[in-house]
């Protein structure tokens, strides 16, 4: 009964600091994580592309200040970009 009772006051404490180390990890208190740009499936493009001509606009001006000759490739596989016959030109 001395060794049953050993090894649950054991487990115990390895549990008890093993909940204790992982509340002390919590850091800045701060719950929400800011996700990054969902991307259509199989490429490097964010689904704004899609969804408004404005954000193919914002994406463009991104990577033309981003690019680089030594920057790797954007992969866009079957992203569809979004049109808008009547918007205003917009400059890139």
């Amino acid at each position: 009964m001395h060794k049953t009772l050993m090894t649950k006051t054991r487990w115990q404490a390895a549990a008890v600091g093993t909940v204790a180390m992982l509340a002390a990890c919590g850091g800045s208190g701060d719950s929400t994580t800011p996700a990054g740009p969902t991307l259509v499936l199989g490429t490097n493009v964010p689904v704004t592309v899609e969804q408004s001509a404005t954000g193919v606009i914002d994406f463009a001006k991104k990577q033309l200040a981003a690019t680089s000759e030594t920057s790797e490739p954007l992969v866009l596989g079957d992203a569809k970009l979004a049109t808008d016959d009547s918007a205003e030109p917009a400059d890139i």
